[in-house]
């Protein structure tokens, strides 16, 4: 009695855990930047260093309007939240590229561009952040507000446009939440 009731409550945990955790689609998971899946994530913050953005201490051209190049494409598809750290040396305006990809369903996918935003003008030099989230609209720490984007998007890369025309440098980090 006892044995049958133990192999009784071991098949139901088995059964539980199998729907607990069935894949409900064939989509392969979304990867952060090492080729680990997104979720589930012990710690729900994924950091993306300057190295990882090819973006330290990038030169900013000594025109107005001169712009970096942008950063590595980060995948945010399941992001919640985002956080820009900008570092430059003189006044600055923050940009957003948005990619689409193809439909191929691979870790892999070719990324295009669709747009670019202004997530803010005139920030100030120095270390500055802005917050792009799901449900609420962007904030910055200085200068003016742009465009209202929001998460989710596909892919994003950023990069910054001088406001002085007087040569410098920038520096970019990226803070994801799930």
């Amino acid at each position: 009695m006892k044995k049958s009731l133990w192999l009784g409550v071991a098949a139901s945990l088995l059964a539980a855990t199998l729907v607990l955790f069935a894949q409900t689609s064939s989509q392969m998971p979304e990867l952060d930047k090492n080729g680990k899946p997104v979720l589930p994530r012990p710690m729900p913050h994924l950091v993306y260093s300057p190295t990882d953005l090819a973006h330290s201490g990038v030169a900013l051209p000594a025109s107005v309007g001169g712009a970096t190049p942008n950063t590595a494409i980060i995948r945010v598809g399941n992001a919640t939240k985002m956080t820009v750290f900008a570092n430059c040396t003189q006044n600055f305006d923050l940009i957003m590229s948005v990619y689409t990809a193809d439909d191929q369903g691979q870790s892999s996918p070719n990324f295009t561009l669709y747009n670019n935003y202004t997530i803010t003008t005139a920030m100030s030099a120095g270390s500055q952040q802005a917050f792009i989230a799901s449900e609420l609209a962007p904030t910055v720490t200085s200068g003016t507000l742009g465009a209202p984007v929001r998460l989710p998007q596909l892919a994003v890369s950023f990069f910054e446009k001088n406001d002085v025309a007087t040569a410098g440098t920038c520096t970019d980090r990226v803070i994801i939440g799930y």
